[in-house]
C-alpha cells in the first residue's frame, strides 16, 4: 500500500463522515494542504492532531496508529509537552506567586509593587502584542471570543483609567500652579 496507514485511515474516516478535506481542516484548525499531505503519505500529523482526529471520529488511538511504524517512530522522537497557551498560563501563575513571595519577604509594600508592576505590564504587554501573528489570531476568533475579549480589555482598562485620571488632574493642577 502506498499510503501510510494513518493516511488511509484518515481518508476512510473522512469519507465515512461525509467530510471534504476542507471540512476536516477547518475542524482541526489547519490547512487543507496538511490533510492532503497526510492522506497521500508525504507527511505525518503531530500527536496533538492524531488525538484530535481520534476524538473527532470517535475511534481509538490504537486504531489510528497501529501498524504504522513511520508514525510510531515520529511520536517516539516528538516532544510532547504543554502548548504555548498552557505554558503562558502555568508559568505566569508560578511567576506571579514567586514575585509576590519575594516582595513580601523583602518588605516591599503593595503600593511600591503596583508602581513597578504597572511599568512592567506596559512593556511586556507591548512586547506580547507586537509578537502575535494577527492574521492567524483573527482567524481563530469566533463571536463569543470577541465578546469575552472586549469584556476582558474593558475590565483591565477600568482600574487603569481610574488610577490615571486623578494623577493626570493632579499633574495638570500642579503644572498650572507652577506656571503662575
Amino acid at each position: 500500500m502506498d499510503l501510510m496507514k494513518i493516511g488511509k485511515q484518515l481518508q476512510d474516516q473522512r469519507k465515512q463522515h461525509n467530510m471534504s478535506q476542507e471540512d476536516l481542516a477547518a475542524k482541526l484548525n489547519i490547512s487543507r494542504q496538511a490533510i492532503s499531505k497526510w492522506e497521500n503519505g508525504t507527511s505525518l500529523p503531530s500527536f496533538t492532531n492524531v488525538i484530535a482526529i481520534s476524538n473527532l471520529f470517535d475511534i481509538s488511538l490504537d486504531e489510528l496508529i497501529k501498524e504504522d511504524p513511520a508514525l510510531i517512530k515520529k511520536f517516539e522522537h516528538e516532544k510532547i509537552g504543554l502548548t504555548k497557551v498552557e505554558t503562558i498560563i502555568t508559568v505566569g501563575f508560578v511567576l506571579a506567586f514567586i514575585v509576590l513571595g519575594v516582595c513580601y519577604f523583602y518588605g516591599v509594600t503593595s503600593h511600591e509593587m503596583m508602581d513597578w508592576i504597572s511599568l512592567f505590564e506596559l512593556v511586556t504587554g507591548i512586547g506580547f502584542l507586537t509578537n502575535i501573528k494577527w492574521k492567524l489570531f483573527n482567524k481563530s476568533l469566533n463571536k463569543r471570543a470577541v465578546i469575552f475579549g472586549i469584556l476582558l480589555l474593558a475590565l483591565f482598562l477600568i482600574p487603569q483609567i481610574m488610577n490615571a485620571i486623578p494623577e493626570i488632574i493632579k499633574g495638570i493642577d500642579q503644572g498650572i500652579s507652577y506656571g503662575s
